[in-house]
């Protein structure tokens, strides 16, 4: 008999080309990821080659369920601009946002309106002013430019995440923070989130600040887990030595930014527990995928063909799978972080899972073998 289903999953950003309706979605219990279905005629049949877009990719989600995609201009569209498509998952609907001010897909996020419709806003850089390109109904479905102040003027942000959270967009730059603001407010203010104390960065590994601050911001990645931000770094592996994971929990935004440190392990302590051993994986230094979004002690990790979940503060393996992804379409050789994202799923999809799970997630330190 199958347990309880669990209230999220992990969500396959490539979208695959299928027959059937608009959107369809077979949900998997974690470690196994889940992928949307889309039909034919969704996405252009005709992408114009080469392009900035080179297949369908999802960008950003919502709480409510929605699904904010970017696919290839179209040839027959006579534009170079790819297009941006809203999945409304629950309803199975598909809506193209006309005329795209497409500038940096890492910068765009989506967000539910009050109304029940949604807003896509694009955060543009201009040196001492941020712009943002706003899209709704509630606008005329017209593109309304916005201007606010830059916290950072002299900082290349760099997005990796746009975030709902809140009734607000977060747009997290690993190497230098966050910024958050309102995107229904007549006028918004920029508020700057930075990283936790002594995660700057490390002149040793480049010659320059910004370089060194990049390479470091490869091995970290701020989430939301359990309604807070999360920063979870891990450092390198150095002369046969295990990296260290990190974690910090942004506790504060009232007066001043505060982090509080949660844990600090050697995956050389992983290693060592039995439950490593169980699973079967290799003694190597993994890939940082994802935070469980309700339990901010386990992490997710990508290993050769598999990826698994480490209860970080016991030590222990708590899952593992193959992941079974098409990496090299995405995300170079391997998958890391930017190929998937953790989904809590809106009540109308939480019902008829594919895969047993408990409630949150995360099965049985006995279940921890791989799975076949």
């Amino acid at each position: 008999m199958a347990s309880a289903s669990p209230s999220w999953v992990i969500l396959y950003k490539a979208p695959r080309v299928s027959a059937g309706g608009d959107i369809s979605l077979a949900l998997a219990a974690p470690p196994l990821v889940t992928r949307l279905d889309i039909r034919p005629g969704v996405f252009p049949a005709d992408p114009v080659t080469p392009s900035m877009v080179r297949f369908p990719c999802i960008l950003a989600t919502d709480p409510s369920g929605l699904v904010l995609a970017i696919a290839s201009p179209s040839k027959s569209d006579r534009t170079s601009s790819p297009a941006y498509i809203i999945l409304d998952v629950p309803s199975a609907t598909v809506s193209r946002i006309p005329d795209p001010k497409f500038f940096s897909a890492s910068s765009v996020g989506v967000i539910a309106t009050p109304g029940g419709g949604y807003r896509v806003v694009e955060l543009r850089m201009n040196t001492d002013l941020l712009c943002m390109f706003c899209f709704s109904l509630e606008t005329g479905g017209e593109w309304v430019h916005k201007s606010v102040t830059n916290p950072r003027p002299n900082w290349l942000w760099t997005f990796c995440d746009v975030i709902t959270h809140d009734g607000k967009l977060w747009w997290v730059d690993p190497a230098a923070g966050i910024l958050t603001c309102d995107p229904f407010a007549d006028v918004p203010e920029m508020a700057y989130v930075s990283l936790p104390k002594g995660e700057e960065h490390n002149k040793t590994h480049c010659g320059c600040g910004y370089c060194s601050k990049r390479e470091v911001a490869s091995r970290r990645r701020i989430k939301l887990s359990n309604g807070k931000f999360r920063s979870i770094k891990m450092g390198c592996a150095r002369e046969g030595e295990a990296p260290k994971l990190t974690m910090h929990t942004l506790t504060d935004l009232t007066t001043t930014v505060e982090w509080a440190l949660e844990y600090q392990v050697s995956f050389d302590e992983i290693w060592n527990d039995d439950s490593y051993k169980t699973a079967g994986l290799p003694v190597k230094a993994p890939v940082l995928a994802l935070i469980h979004p309700n339990n901010p002690d386990v992490v997710y990790f990508f290993l050769e063909e598999y990826i698994f979940g480490v209860d970080v503060p016991a030590r222990k393996v708590v899952q593992c799978a193959p992941h079974e992804l098409d990496t090299p379409a995405l995300e170079g050789d391997h998958p890391s972080s930017q190929c998937v994202l953790a989904w809590e799923l809106p009540p109308t999809l939480t019902t008829g899972l594919l895969e047993e799970g408990s409630d949150d997630g995360v099965k049985e330190e006995s279940q921890a073998e791989k799975s076949n």
